[in-house]
Order: C-alpha cells, then structure tokens, then sequence
C-alpha cells in the first residue's frame, strides 16, 4: 500500500495513543509542517498528554474489575475508588516498568516502608464485587473475594480464564483445582 497521506497519519496517531480526534486546527498546522521529524514529534507530545493515561489505562481498569460502585444488591457507591484509577493513570503516564506495576498492585503494603502511592496501588485486590446484604455470611463472603482475587490473577497475570478450577479439574485445562487453590492460599487472608 502507498504510504497515508499526513492527514490520515495523524488521525490515526490520535486515535491509536489518546482515543481521541485532532482538532481542525492541528491537523491543518501538521499538514503544513513539512519537517522530516514532523511525526515523531507528534507522537512524543500525544505520549506525553496525560490523555495517553487515560486511554491506555482503562484497558487496565477493566482487567482490575474497576467500578466506582460495589456492583452487587444495593450497588453502593465507592467514593474513593478514583483513587486507585488515578494512580493506574498516572503509571501509564509514567511508564512505570511492568515489574514495579505488577508488584504495587499485588504487594505494595508488603513492600519495607510502602509509600503512599504503593499503598494505593493495592486497590486492584479490592477491585471486586463487594456486598453489604444482610444475612450474608462473612466466612463464605470472604471466601468469594478471594476466590474473585485469585481468578483476576490468572486472567491478568497469568492470561488464563482459570475459574472452572474452583470446583474441578479439566483434563485440557492447564491450572488444576490443587493449582487454583495453591494460588488462592495467597489471598486467603
């Protein structure tokens, strides 16, 4: 295919790393800038909005089970869960290395003297449908969120769907029930 024409590549660059459409204008000012480095410089401002977060970030939002409400029953708001949003925005932002995501989010009050924002971090492991019914029964409530905790790691971490493991084994399926409860040990606390 002939390479796009300026107006399509940038159409495509804001879509692509912020979501979004270019205005009138901007498309107008790089359609006139006739600079060898014309893109690249579109691409470094696009990465550096705090628009890219936001795009990029959601992806992640969704895998965490992120919701600014309990999402059961009475489906209660969360008027703090911006918080772990922003954060995950603001490491996207940041290109925070995928190890230290990874470890904040699992682990940061683990970590000697976690800061605040590691702190935070652990949100995901709070991510999940919560329920304040009455007559619900605390030890099977608590067993259900770590259940809900241990499956999202399988499917963010580890790419697998593994929740037919909390009741039996599958004889194609790579996590078997004793693996599936080997990992819920972690969160069974």
């Amino acid at each position: 295919a002939p390479p796009a024409d300026k107006r399509t590549l940038l159409r495509r660059l804001y879509y692509d790393l912020i979501g979004l459409p270019q205005s009138w204008e901007e498309t107008h000012a790089f359609s006139a800038d006739v600079s060898p480095d014309s893109l690249e410089r579109q691409t470094d401002r696009l990465l550096a909005s705090p628009r890219y977060g936001e795009r990029w970030g959601r992806h992640w939002l969704d895998l965490a089970r992120y919701a600014d409400s309990d999402g059961y029953e009475k489906d209660n708001p969360r008027p703090d869960a911006y918080v772990f949003r922003d954060w995950v925005i603001k490491a996207f932002n940041n290109n925070q290395p995928f190890d230290a995501f990874t470890l904040e989010q699992l682990a940061g009050d683990l970590l000697p003297n976690p800061t605040p924002d590691q702190l935070v971090a652990t949100g995901f492991n709070r991510c999940n449908v919560t329920t304040s019914e009455g007559g619900s029964i605390d030890e099977e409530v608590r067993v259900r969120y770590a259940v809900d905790r241990t499956e999202a790691i399988g499917t963010v971490w580890l790419g697998l769907t593994i929740g037919c493991s909390v009741c039996h084994d599958h004889k194609f399926d790579p996590i078997t029930q004793r693996e599936f409860y080997q990992l819920f040990a972690f969160f069974n606390q």
